[in-house]
């Protein structure tokens, strides 16, 4: 967990170092400390952008860890306040779904209804703007405990990748990985 931890802030660290264009499309306003670009040749091209700069959209951030409040909550009857029309989902189990926003929340209702509760430790946001694609992106870290209504009770942590557009979430990217059961002392 720490490892990630000095990664995500040596990730962030580099991302506000680097000077672009601002979320706006204007040119970002630089100081004599803004690093330079890098010229060394990389080994893989990134086939989606490696141009990213840290957001200043606080808005982005703000509907995203809204949208998660409402999942541990059960208010997915809320989500007409992110969800763009059409959302775009590609589950931690693997599957993907382009649904309406109506079947979207119908979906997730289905499953939120088999759990009793939900409780969020939110680890770590990144609010992200791909200056090439001009795509706003907010990347949230956090460990999730379902509490099912049959008892059991399953966490794992998560790393999801929202793509926020017009100030709606429009696509989802959920990794997951499981956490083994706790150990008694």
């Amino acid at each position: 967990m720490k490892k990630a931890l000095y990664l995500f802030a040596a990730i962030a660290l580099f991302a506000s170092c680097k000077s672009g264009t601002s979320t706006d499309g204007t040119a970002a306003k630089s100081d004599s400390s803004a690093a330079k670009k890098d010229t060394l040749p990389m080994a893989y091209k990134a086939s989606y952008s490696s141009s990213f700069t840290i957001s200043d959209n606080a808005k982005n951030e703000q509907l995203v860890l809204q949208s998660y409040k409402d999942w541990e909550d059960n208010n997915i009857k809320n989500g007409s306040a992110y969800l763009g029309d059409t959302v775009a989902m590609d589950f931690s189990n693997g599957r993907h779904l382009v649904a309406p926003r109506d079947a979207m929340m119908k979906e997730w209702q289905n499953f939120r209804d088999s759990l009793s509760s939900i409780k969020l430790n939110v680890v770590a946001v990144t609010n992200l703007h791909s200056t090439d694609k001009n795509t706003d992106w907010v990347g949230v870290w956090y460990k999730e405990i379902d509490t099912y209504k049959t008892g059991k009770v399953d966490s794992a942590f998560y790393q999801d990748d929202n793509n926020v557009k017009n100030g709606k979430i429009v696509y989802i990217s959920s990794k997951r990985r499981t956490l083994p059961p706790m150990k008694k002392m």
